[in-house]
């Protein structure tokens, strides 16, 4: 009786279909990998970076990675000198001390800062100003 009901299937099949019968599989449904619902930051193209200017140095504070160097750029027109440490002696962070003296235009980069902490520094050609001074915080 199976037989019979199944060849009825088949028939009514062809008939509807034009004479032509094909069997198609189930298929399996497709996943799909969820959208983020907040943007990835673009990678930084290069060492974090602090400006100096006539008005004092942007940003004053920033926070890198240890392994990582900072790069002083010095967009005014006279020079600065951009050292580690509390004045008056400079035993911290000697990372700075290697970037040296910015004339005008210059730019510089401090050595790696391999211990996680805070490292103060300012520029000794503008003692007191608090635009010129400011933190690198190693995490």
């Amino acid at each position: 009786m199976l037989r019979i009901v199944l060849l009825l299937i088949v028939l009514l099949n062809a008939a509807c279909s034009g004479g032509a019968t094909s069997v198609t599989a189930p298929t399996a449904p497709v996943a799909t990998t969820p959208t983020p619902t907040t943007p990835t930051p673009p990678v930084p193209a290069g060492p974090p970076t602090i400006t100096i200017t006539a008005n004092g140095m942007s940003p004053l504070d920033i926070t890198i990675a240890v392994g990582q160097r900072v790069t002083f750029i010095n967009t005014d027109v006279r020079p600065h000198d951009v050292v580690g440490g509390v004045d008056p002696a400079h035993p911290e962070c000697p990372e700075i001390v290697q970037m040296g003296f910015l004339s005008a235009g210059q730019r510089g980069d401090t050595g790696a800062f391999m211990t996680p902490g805070s490292c103060p520094y300012h520029d000794h050609t503008a003692l007191g100003v608090p635009a010129f001074s400011g933190h690198i915080i190693i995490k």
